[in-house]
């Protein structure tokens, strides 16, 4: 089990909990994700393919060029297979999610008929490769997928390629605490939350995250994505459906 509870800290004054995927999980997190990368770059620019195969993830951003960046990485080209997801749940931090809040489902929002698990390919500097400040909860009740009866939501995030406090994932702990004006715009085939005030009026922090750090955090806490560094930053995040009555405090 964990040091303390999560199910404790995600309710607590913070919203959250800090976990560590070791480096033999972070390998396997990496290679399927490199896998999807790969595979989509064969399909828009078969040509480039042998440049892309021979670096890092954490340095595409030198050969984005190459391809058009974001008709390449919509959201569903980003989702891992159900095979993949397979190969994830059986990764030992994985057990150990399900000895602390029982076996648990992992969302299905954009009704493929799978479990989403989906990466992020962030490059250094590009505020548009971000999400902004928001709450997740915010997306559900603007009726971007359904939550099944008795079940609440948790978000995880784990950082794959990073730099620590440059890039990675910029919160707002105790966020959850509280409600915040927001609006929905319609984007992107979907109607997305935008908060009604601006970063400046919130005490906003960045996670200390090194690759293989993950997050665990309650679905109203603001949180968006941070930019920075000289190196691309890959993340993976889901969110978990536990039921109601293995959280009750």
């Amino acid at each position: 089990m964990f040091s303390c509870s999560i199910k404790d800290a995600l309710e607590g004054p913070n919203g959250y909990k800090k976990i560590i995927f070791s480096l033999a999980e972070l390998e396997v997190l990496r290679t399927l994700i490199r896998q999807q990368w790969l595979e989509r770059i064969r399909e828009v620019a078969a040509d480039q393919l042998d440049q892309f195969e021979a670096c890092s993830m954490s340095s595409y951003h030198k050969l984005a060029h190459l391809i058009d960046h974001h008709r390449a990485w919509p959201k569903l080209e980003r989702i891992l297979r159900q095979d993949a997801v397979d190969k994830i749940r059986q990764l030992p931090t994985f057990q150990k999610l399900a000895g602390e809040f029982g076996e648990f489902m992992i969302s299905d929002e954009e009704n493929l008929g799978r479990e989403n698990i989906y990466w992020r390919l962030v490059r250094p500097h590009s505020p548009s490769d971000v999400g902004p400040m928001h709450a997740d909860q915010w997306f559900w009740d603007l009726g971007h997928g359904k939550t099944p009866k008795g079940i609440r939501r948790v978000k995880i995030w784990i950082a794959i390629y990073c730099e620590s406090g440059k890039s990675g994932f910029r919160l707002v702990p105790g966020s959850h605490l509280r409600d915040w004006p927001y609006h929905g715009e319609f984007r992107d085939g979907i109607t997305k939350p935008v908060i009604d005030i601006t970063d400046n009026e919130l005490d906003i922090e960045i996670f200390d995250s090194k690759p293989g750090d993950a997050i665990v955090f309650n679905d109203k806490l603001l949180h968006g994505g941070a930019v920075g560094g000289n190196s691309s930053r890959v993340s993976l995040e889901f969110t978990m459906f536990v039921k109601s009555e293995n959280n009750s405090h």
